[in-house]
């Protein structure tokens, strides 16, 4: 395997997955220079903190320089893509060229979005930077209630197209492989490789305890938006509070339906903690200090969570946290396999079975967490990246 340490990397990507399974700090530890372009896109908090670009040297941070946060009304980001994508591109395209008149041409030209994709291979045709690789996170599905999104799907379908012809071409799961492989993206003949979202931790400390009658703290982390399937909680917050008096929820997180679910909990009886946006460190001292994660996901086709690999439970299992979830993804079926949490159909009975069967097996599921986070431990899959097919 080839030695990093001496090439560069260009690293595309949307807060707040900068750092989802720890790529970021993979980068950082394996590469002696890494520029880092991370753009806003549903609104996470204050304006101007996450579109940035910062450039590492031997994993230290020697440069920060903000780049032009062009926001609009959360109900207007779908007609105004094509002016912020505008804006992505050209703030790219500037900055690689200063980049490479710098710091020489970038080995490496990495992202997870197929639009961000595609402008790497145009940086490539100019020489900027040497070799890209697309890790396919999304696919969103061409249907929905709004025809302006309906429309933006469409044309970014078009640049997917075009992104798929980068020099390494990554997807997280064989089900979002396959899919481009129905619809024709993707030929029979094009080379690729299977390689989710890694944990982040693996744990050594001793197993908790969690009895029936002590305070049970269950954690949601990951951008708020309806398809999250947060609503299931909120739906039943009555019937949680009557089978768990001291349930507690923490609610890590920011996005376009966060006020929605805050207006829901000033209705609800039960105790939530919003905590918003958080940097990576305060993220991982909630999730460790919780006892079970949940990541209700609506169970649908027509939710882009089927077709990609669930970050959150990643999250989750990296400090062995109990997980309950829907059957809505590939990766449902190795929870299940290894015991590491409970899949449920969305809906009460359900859930609340769920997290009475955890609490009565805790150390069960405590065990079966732990170990299929060590299965997927980031610093044994990522290698694999920068690897030839």
């Amino acid at each position: 395997m080839r030695s990093l340490k001496k090439e560069s990397i260009i690293y595309v990507n949307f807060a707040p997955y900068e750092n989802a399974g720890g790529i970021l700090d993979y980068f950082k530890d394996n590469f002696k220079y890494v520029a880092l372009f991370s753009f806003n896109f549903h609104h996470l908090g204050k304006k101007g903190k996450y579109n940035k670009l910062k450039i590492y040297q031997k994993g230290v941070k020697i440069d920060s320089k903000n780049l032009i946060d062009f926001q609009v009304p959360e109900k207007l980001i779908f007609l105004f893509l094509p002016f912020r994508s505008l804006f992505i591109f050209l703030q790219i395209t500037f900055y690689t060229f200063y980049l490479k008149y710098k710091f020489g041409t970038f080995e490496n030209y990495f992202t997870v979005n197929a639009f961000t994709a595609w402008v790497g291979n145009l940086l490539k045709k100019a020489g900027f930077v040497n070799k890209t690789i697309f890790w396919v996170w999304d696919y969103y599905p061409p249907f929905h209630e709004s025809k302006i999104i309906v429309l933006m799907r469409g044309l970014y379908w078009q640049f997917d197209k075009w992104a798929t012809k980068s020099d390494m071409l990554i997807f997280l799961s064989s089900r979002v492989a396959k899919l481009r492989k129905d619809i024709g993206v993707l030929s029979e003949n094009d080379r690729y490789k299977i390689i989710p979202v890694g944990t982040t931790n693996i744990v050594t400390e001793k197993l908790r305890k969690l009895r029936r009658g002590s305070k049970i703290k269950i954690v949601f982390f990951g951008v708020i938006k309806k398809n999250q399937g947060l609503d299931l909680i909120f739906n039943y917050s009555n019937e949680l509070k009557k089978s768990f008096p001291k349930l507690e929820i923490d609610i890590i997180g920011a996005g376009p339906d966060l006020k929605y679910f805050k207006n829901r909990g000033t209705k609800s009886n039960l105790k939530i903690k919003y905590h918003g946006y958080l940097l990576e460190c305060d993220i991982d001292k909630i999730v460790k200090r919780n006892h079970i994660g949940i990541a209700p996901y609506i169970p649908s086709i027509e939710n882009e969570a089927f077709y990609g690999d669930p970050s959150k439970i990643k999250r989750y299992l990296s400090f062995g946290l109990p997980v309950i979830t829907t059957n809505a993804f590939e990766f449902s079926k190795e929870i299940k396999k290894t015991n590491a949490g409970i899949l449920i159909k969305y809906n009460k009975r359900d859930l609340i079975n769920a997290i009475n069967k955890v609490i009565d097996k805790y150390a069960f599921y405590q065990k079966g967490s732990r170990k299929l986070g060590k299965t997927y431990y980031y610093k044994n899959l990522y290698p694999k990246m920068f690897t030839p097919y």
